[in-house]
């Protein structure tokens, strides 16, 4: 919920870089030609501000006492997203936005362009980064983040390492924003873990079965929007469709796994959970 709150979130940081980068380009600060890469740095820093800027007040609203950190997290997006829309409608309301590109990416389009196309080097880069954060700081973050009070007696700063771990999710989330779009984003923060939930109790095994699921729903909904399309509108009579958009059928079998885990999981699932409840019962029983 967090990183969904993230995608929304994001939205007055990159509008706000958006203007200060603006504000650069008048002054003479920004070269009207060349200075590209300097806007893109400064919308993915507004981006990331925003999102620690979400965790920061969702935090602060929850330490009143009187209001769940879900209903918190609710009001602190809704309120950051409305501003957002504002400042795009004030500041912005001339500027080229394509909705398809932000709900669906456009991973149809990437490396047309012959190379290596850099959305998957930046992609790449936040990959490693992301890789790197969990292998080496795997004791910390989980210390931290399910058990701060030990953590705190520990010697550990719970609070900033939450705030960096915001961080980088932010900047993930941003990272694969433009190519992907909001809804694989969020479907691919959300289903792979929630499928992983339903396999195993051990955090470890739990996050390299995210990842493997997240995986295999990419490379199966790819074909699936491919491949699928044409023979079933045929079959139903409908008119003909040869693709649909890869990044809602990849969500489509991100959740179909999860349905699966969900009946059959090794260790939540609904058909284990009978089988283990009857043979208690039954061993209950014979004595």
């Amino acid at each position: 919920m967090l990183a969904d709150a993230i995608t929304h979130a994001a939205l007055p940081g990159v509008v706000g870089a958006f203007l200060v980068s603006g504000y650069l380009e008048a002054a003479g600060w920004i070269d009207n030609e060349g200075g590209w890469s300097v806007r893109q740095l400064l919308m993915f820093s507004g981006a990331v501000l925003a999102g620690v800027l979400t965790a920061f007040m969702t935090e602060w609203v929850t330490s009143s006492g009187w209001v769940r950190q879900d209903a918190a997290l609710g009001v602190v997006f809704t309120t950051l997203f409305a501003i957002g829309l504002i400042m795009l409608r004030q500041f912005a309301d001339k500027t080229d936005l394509d909705l398809d590109c932000v709900l669906y990416g456009q991973l149809e389009t990437v490396g047309l362009g012959g190379g290596v196309p850099s959305e998957a080097i930046a992609c790449g880069f936040m990959l490693l980064l992301n890789g790197m954060l969990v292998v080496l700081f795997f004791k910390e973050l989980m210390l931290t983040t399910f058990d701060p009070g030990l953590a705190r007696s520990l010697g550990f700063r719970p609070r900033l390492v939450h705030y960096a771990l915001m961080a980088f999710t932010s900047a993930t989330v941003v990272t694969s924003f433009e190519v992907v779009g909001s809804i694989l984003v969020i479907g691919m923060l959300v289903i792979p873990p929630s499928t992983a939930f339903f396999m195993t109790r051990r955090l470890s095994a739990m996050i390299v079965i995210a990842v493997i699921a997240a995986v295999s729903a990419s490379f199966f909904g790819h074909l699936a929007a491919n491949l699928l399309p044409g023979p079933l509108t045929d079959l139903f009579g409908l008119p003909l469709t040869e693709s649909v958009r890869t990044s809602g059928a990849i969500v489509v079998t991100a959740a179909f796994q999860l349905i699966v885990a969900v009946f059959f999981g090794t260790e939540r699932g609904i058909v284990r959970d009978r089988i283990r409840r009857r043979g208690l019962l039954a061993e209950v029983q014979s004595r």
